[in-house]
């Protein structure tokens, strides 16, 4: 695939069809969507790609089981249509996962009527290559997992859902695929004004971060997919929303299998899931009306998925928090109902001719949601991405695995290495094998915890937009999250972006700071 550059000057000196203000899943996956449908569009995203919301979720792909005690099953339907074809057009970035319901005594959603809601989970999937629910008795389950707490337990049930360990990534091939099919799409951007012009355009004025420099466009058509930050971008209409807050915690691994449990203060689900050689439980919700911006997680929400995870995994080490995040989402309104009870369904909002808000939504249906706000911007055009595959997607990712195997080995890369590319790059990993190809030095690991190479970083600036330390270690590679938290890459991954980008000293030393600054944030909870 070609590189992705960036091209700030390439937003003015023309109208475009369409504006997306928001770079999370769901304005990538519009930009996506308009540019496959030949509309002239134009992406701007304050900080990058899967900074916000998205990359501070669950990172599960599913119907959402939960949302079957609140009577939704259009919503449930639609996610799990859309979950696979998540599996089918992004198998490199989403992969089946088995979720065990544990069965106590006491607890207060009862069995029988998990059991009925898992039937229905079936039935709604339909053909599916996942396989259906099973139950299991007490002694079946421990076997399964040894670390549930055999003190009252009943027995439990398996059943299949999806996981994006790397939800950012998804982000990230969004936009390349939007790219590919001409859209100008710009990190580190932010809308500071936007104005009715002559005519029927749209006047934007946004500033690029990295030098200041503002630029004015024209569109015809405006999206505001800013999230939790709908009613903070200047020139926007102010939306009504529900803000939430979402807590997760990264301990050891302590599973075989993704748990589905319920909280013993409110019954709330939540979850304990294998990700990237840890484990990710989360997550809480609770109301939120401060900045976005600042979110962060505290002492009562670490202490909430603790105190969750101990009564079902006794021995998890739920003490030893690697490292915590919170995001938050933004629901439609429903007046009378509590955090949990609020729908996850979508809005589209339109404020006048041709401006538009999206309101709420889910990662798995992103698609789809995504479809619906490009068919009212341009009627009479049709969507193809249901069977449209995203760059990275391989045919067989056995296959694909196994081709770089081969490569890896002429290469004298390390061990691991391949896989890693393989479920980070998909396909696309024959690019950062052809940079080792020139330049075998670059097939260093940038760190001893992690399969990560030194090509990973000039691909991640060269051919996908990165321009700071955090972009490369936390939304590119998955270099971020390993045992050393990025810390033994940071220099190198400084080193080269100085080298590519002609950085100064000074703007090295910030870019450090503000790496070292989203780390401490997933301590910030001890402090409070």
């Amino acid at each position: 695939m070609p590189p992705l550059p960036r091209r700030p000057a390439a937003l003015e000196g023309r109208v475009f069809d369409l504006l997306v203000v928001g770079g999370g899943i769901n304005g990538t996956g519009v930009a996506r969507d308009a540019a496959r449908r030949g509309l002239s569009v134009a992406l701007v995203e304050k900080e990058d790609f899967g900074y916000g919301t998205t990359g501070r979720s669950t990172r599960l792909i599913h119907g959402g089981l939960r949302y079957l005690a609140m009577y939704d099953f259009g919503l449930v339907r639609e996610s799990l249509h859309e979950r696979e074809l998540l599996f089918r057009n992004a198998p490199h970035l989403v992969h089946p996962l088995t979720f065990l319901i544990p069965f106590y005594r006491g607890q207060r959603t009862p069995p029988w009527m998990l059991k009925v809601g898992l039937h229905l989970y079936d039935a709604l999937a339909g053909k599916s290559i996942i396989p259906s629910h099973q139950v299991f008795g007490k002694e079946e389950l421990l076997a399964l997992e040894p670390g549930l707490s055999p003190e009252g337990l009943r027995g439990g049930a398996s059943y299949g859902d999806g996981q994006v360990e790397l939800v950012e990534r998804l982000c990230v091939e969004n936009v390349l695929d939007a790219a590919a099919h001409g859209a100008v799409c710009l990190n580190h951007a932010t809308l500071e004004g936007l104005e009715r012009g002559v005519g029927s355009a749209f006047v934007a004025r946004v500033r690029d971060a990295l030098d200041g420099s503002v630029r004015s466009l024209r569109a015809r058509h405006v999206v505001n997919a800013t999230g939790p930050w709908l009613d903070r971008a200047p020139g926007l209409p102010p939306v009504r929303s529900r803000m939430t807050k979402g807590t997760h915690i990264v301990t050891p691994r302590a599973t075989r299998h993704a748990i589905l449990l319920f909280s013993p203060d409110d019954d709330r689900v939540f979850f304990s899931i294998p990700w990237l050689g840890h484990q990710l439980v989360g997550t809480t919700d609770r109301d939120f009306d401060d900045d976005p911006d600042a979110v962060a997680a505290d002492a009562d929400d670490v202490t909430y998925l603790q105190r969750g995870i101990r009564q079902a995994l006794p021995h998890a080490p739920v003490e030893d928090v690697l490292g915590s995040y919170a995001g938050v989402r933004n629901l439609v309104f429903e007046e009378g109902k509590t955090e949990s009870e609020v729908s996850r369904r979508h809005q589209i909002l339109q404020h006048e001719p041709g401006l538009l808000s999206l309101v709420g939504g889910k990662i798995t249906p992103y698609r789809r949601v995504c479809e619906e706000v490009v068919d009212r911007v341009a009627p009479g055009t049709r969507s193809d991405t249901a069977r449209a595959p995203l760059p990275g997607a391989p045919r067989s990712l056995p296959a694909l695995v196994r081709e770089l195997e081969v490569r890896a080995g002429d290469l004298h890369l390390p061990p691991g290495v391949a896989r890693t590319l393989a479920t980070t790059y998909g396909a696309l990993s024959h690019d950062i094998m052809d940079r080792v190809q020139r330049e075998p030095a670059k097939g260093r690991l940038l760190c001893p915890h992690a399969p990560t190479i030194e090509a990973e970083v000039d691909h991640a600036v060269e051919g996908e937009m990165a321009r700071s330390a955090g972009d490369v270690l936390l939304r590119r590679t998955r270099c971020g999250w390993e045992a050393c938290q990025g810390l033994d890459a940071l220099p190198v991954v400084l080193d080269r972006l100085d080298a590519m980008l002609g950085r100064s000293a000074k703007e090295r030393e910030e870019d450090e700071g503000r790496y070292r600054a989203a780390l401490a944030q997933r301590h910030a909870w001890r402090q409070g």
